[in-house]
């Protein structure tokens, strides 16, 4: 029987939250994420480097005109600069990243996401490059250093003597700016490729605390695959309903997830709640099309437009994504509809679990009719949509 449009698409399956779904394992590691780690380097990059031990500030001398200051303040502030600190910090912080990923992974592993199997190898092959191109980069510091100090202490000598430096401090400024970014390019695409790495292992840790955090239930060996802050453009309501996206590897479910007012005093807002629930679930066998767009000024909005079945709690339906894109997602829920999904997986889905859907009853035991329902794998029994007689699986 076709749904009506506000109902909820159920699987007819006992559902567990997510952490009673998992077997027991240890507490997973603390992770260090993309966000910290860029925190760290900034901080690193506003602190104001050491000067070479030869290398004392310049003062001005009493008297000296506008120009004189304005170079001695440009020289002091290259000081730092010379000696490349900032190269040596990244090199420590990339070695940091790399040593960190095994342990982030870890992490997602053990709160039981099994997809992107991928994972593993990347970061094995970044620490592989890395331990090739460290040596190389750290080789390639000290003889761009001497040569920066040496045209250093020249300039340096002419500002004590009260002159100017001119084209000597401008030539010092472009051969330090060259060199680091000569050397940064000898790691910024390995430096990304870690970053990058860090940023898909942040999204998971954000997915798997999202269906931690659920107030629905996952049916027995279903595991998330992808979650997204998303607007669900609801029909009659003109500002959607605030919430989450989950695409499980079985479903798609939207969450209300919002703060909500619940008292205004002449239409100001003095009293608000969390409000957080279930608005519909879908298996993804009853999802025709996904379509990923952009919308709104200059296109910045992410859109994911879904076609479902008449057996779906929608006919057409519209989320704005907060932070990802609608291509992305089409391509998520094509990967989970076709099966491709599976082939990342870490841990084989139990075989007795899919033998009991592949050989679960077509037809009614009570009224015959022929089952039109989607059976999701770990359901327990089936509902008849005709006469409402249950069947055990």
């Amino acid at each position: 029987m076709p749904k009506e449009k506000d109902d909820v698409v159920a699987s007819k399956a006992p559902k567990q939250t997510w952490a009673a779904q998992r077997p027991s394992a240890p507490p997973p590691k603390p992770m260090v994420t993309a966000s910290d780690r860029a925190e760290q380097r900034e901080a690193r990059r506003v602190t104001v480097p050491p000067r070479a031990a030869n290398m004392a500030p310049v003062n001005v001398p009493a008297g000296a005109n506008e120009a004189l200051q304005a170079e001695v303040t440009r020289f002091n502030d290259l000081q730092g600069k010379v000696l490349l600190a900032q190269i040596n910090d990244d090199v420590e912080d990339i070695e940091t990243a790399i040593n960190a990923l095994p342990a982030n992974l870890e992490n997602i592993r053990a709160r039981g996401y099994v997809f992107k199997s991928y994972l593993e190898k990347k970061i094995e092959t970044l620490a592989t490059q890395w331990r090739d191109l460290r040596p190389r980069v750290v080789a390639a510091i000290p003889p761009q250093q001497r040569t920066l100090q040496t045209a250093a202490d020249q300039v340096q000598a002419t500002l004590n003597r009260g002159a100017l430096a001119g084209s000597a401090l401008t030539t010092l400024e472009s051969k330090v700016n060259a060199a680091i970014s000569n050397l940064e390019g000898m790691y910024n695409t390995l430096d990304g490729n870690v970053n990058q790495t860090q940023h898909q292992i942040d999204d998971i840790s954000w997915t798997l605390q999202q269906a931690e955090q659920a107030s629905f239930g996952f049916v027995a060996t279903e595991c998330p695959v992808e979650a997204v802050p998303a607007n669900w453009k609801k029909e009659g309501d003109s500002d959607g309903v605030e919430g989450v996206l989950f695409l499980t590897d079985q479903r798609l479910i939207f969450e209300q997830k919002e703060e909500v007012a619940t008292k205004k005093v002449l239409f100001i807002t003095t009293e608000k709640k969390i409000v957080q629930a279930l608005q519909w679930e879908v298996p993804v066998t009853y999802i025709e099309k996904a379509v990923g767009s952009n919308r709104g000024f200059m296109g910045k909005d992410d859109f994911l437009t879904l076609h479902g079945t008449s057996q779906a709690p929608f006919r057409t339906t519209d989320l704005h994504l907060k932070g990802e894109s609608g291509e992305s997602w089409q391509g998520f829920i094509g990967r989970v509809k076709s099966g491709e999904i599976a082939k990342e997986r870490t841990v084989p889905v139990d075989q007795a679990t899919v033998d009991t859907v592949a050989n679960a009853p077509t037809k009614c035991s009570t009224c015959g009719a022929t089952f039109t329902q989607t059976i999701l794998r770990g359901q327990t029994e089936i509902t008849c949509e005709f006469c409402g007689s249950k069947m055990r699986l």
